[in-house]
């Protein structure tokens, strides 16, 4: 397990690599690790990913309180909070807006199996989230419900969340999903 400044760098890291991928636009998007039992570190809200320092990222509990911060944790806090109590495998969790994992999303109404063998080996079944509103607890329950069985998810008219045992492994999980669907959007226009 990495130490604490470790995870900080690493979470710096793989926002500055979502943002130069274009997985991220603004604001958008969060990143957290679990830290301890109980603990996370996730990014801020509002706050842009490209350009966050370690002083901007925010320790909180399983509860949601802020335990060492100075902005507002991620609006979507309650969904990485619930991804951890749910599996206790994970310890890194990725939201982000990549561009053809999301517009695929407006017409994904069910689970996913990828066509391409080594995504399937190494994401597995991509799950379905019908839309709710992003930060809303609704959104943060059906993830909560689905992750026990996904490693990534496609939430519709969103973006995707996937998990992963370090950063490392969801953001690889991440970039994987969004070539999937690169190549299936390819295939389709090739038809």
């Amino acid at each position: 397990m990495l130490s604490f400044p470790e995870l900080r760098k690493e979470i710096i890291k793989y926002c500055v690599l979502m943002y130069e991928k274009n997985y991220v636009v603004a604001s958008d998007g969060n990143v957290s690790v679990r830290i301890s039992e109980g603990h996370f570190l996730i990014t801020p809200s509002g706050k842009r990913k490209s350009e966050l320092e370690y002083k901007d990222l925010m320790v909180i509990d399983k509860e949601g309180n802020v335990i060492e911060g100075n902005f507002t944790p991620s609006t979507e806090m309650w969904m990485h909070i619930w991804i951890y109590e749910m599996r206790p495998d994970v310890n890194a969790v990725i939201h982000a807006h990549p561009p053809y994992s999301t517009a695929f999303s407006f017409q994904m109404p069910r689970e996913y199996v990828p066509q391409l063998p080594e995504i399937e080996s190494l994401v597995g079944k991509i799950g379905f989230v019908p839309y709710r509103e992003a930060g809303s607890l609704e959104l943060a329950k059906l993830v909560k419900e689905k992750i026990t069985e996904h490693n990534g998810l496609i939430l519709q008219k969103h973006g995707v969340v996937v998990v992963g045992h370090n950063l490392e492994e969801s953001f690889n999980r991440l970039e994987r999903m969004e070539f999937e669907f690169k190549i299936k959007s390819l295939r389709e226009s090739f038809r």
